[in-house]
């Protein structure tokens, strides 16, 4: 008795789609897992976020270049920026820079905000005032390194 390859045909169309049925289980399974691992993935992510605010030496700082406005009467560690540009909640935004030791920086306010600053070789104090609410934000070389931190002035 001898098949034709016709006969054939169906028998090996059978045989696949009982073996791609068997597999679509698993599959299913290992998709349901994949997800899971990608899940776990994102909630890593975080950690090495909040592991940046400490490696600038400044914990709890927001990220680096965005200054948010502390509580009242309180003053928060300011992380470095590597662009040297700081935006100081709505009030302005400081360009600052290290030059032969002595700090360098330009000023700009917005939303109504007035500004005074005051600078003196290593040491910089930007107010940003507007009627009785005063941000301070202040920069100091120590010890070759740049330290920042901003004050709600609660007057």
């Amino acid at each position: 008795m001898r098949l034709t390859p016709a006969a054939l045909l169906p028998v090996l169309a059978l045989s696949v789609l009982v073996a791609c049925g068997g597999d679509d289980e698993p599959e299913s399974a290992g998709t349901s897992s994949s997800p899971t691992s990608e899940q776990s993935s994102p909630t890593s992510a975080p950690p090495s976020a909040s592991e940046s605010p400490d490696a600038s030496g400044s914990p709890g700082a927001a990220s680096p270049g965005q200054v948010p406005r502390p509580q009242p009467g309180t003053c928060e560690p300011v992380a470095e920026s590597a662009d040297g540009r700081y935006v100081v909640a709505d009030a302005g935004e400081i360009t600052l820079r290290m030059e032969d030791g002595n700090l360098q920086l330009n000023v700009s306010s917005s939303n109504g905000w007035s500004t005074s600053v005051h600078s003196e070789n290593s040491e910089a104090d930007v107010e940003f005032r507007q009627g009785d609410d005063e941000l301070d934000f202040e920069a100091e070389i120590e010890d070759g390194r740049l330290v920042l931190r901003i004050c709600d002035d609660d007057d």
